[in-house]
């Protein structure tokens, strides 16, 4: 990985869509604005924006841990900017500071995001190794072959 310059910044904006609103897999749907599982994600995607143009041939991220504290909200057709700042590189962990803010101004999130960036082929190696073990468990879905 190629040295991240110390307080770099990414952003993602995002058009609030209504599957992005808080809607419960066993439950239903609940409130009609931005949910935290939505916010969890684009934590996660800006941080991912923020690393990759810093990985070197043959490394890829995996994401280890999203931490979202969600304190505002935001309707369907609204933008929500969300702005990744790094904050720690500890070898081959990646830290960055979350914000989140509505496109009335309002800050409606914040929270941190780690990666750890390893080979690709290290990656692919572990999903083909827990692929075998789902298949042998019989808990795997298979894919249709065309």
């Amino acid at each position: 990985m190629q040295p991240i310059p110390e307080g770099h910044r990414e952003t993602l904006t995002i058009t609030v869509t209504d599957d992005m609103t808080v809607n419960f897999t066993e439950l239903g749907p609940l409130h009609p604005v931005y949910s935290t599982y939505s916010m969890a994600k684009h934590f996660e995607e800006a941080g991912r924006k923020l690393l990759l143009p810093f990985l070197e041939a043959g490394e890829e991220s995996i994401g280890m841990q999203v931490e979202v504290f969600h304190t505002g909200s935001a309707l369907p057709g609204m933008q929500v900017t969300v702005t990744a700042t790094l904050q720690e590189v500890d070898r081959r962990r990646i830290v960055c500071s979350l914000q989140a803010v509505s496109s009335l101004g309002d800050d409606i999130g914040h929270g941190t995001a780690s990666q750890l960036v390893l080979g690709a082929e290290k990656i692919q190696a572990n999903f083909a190794a827990l692929r075998e073990r789902a298949r042998a468990a019989g808990q795997l879905q298979e894919e249709p072959t065309a």
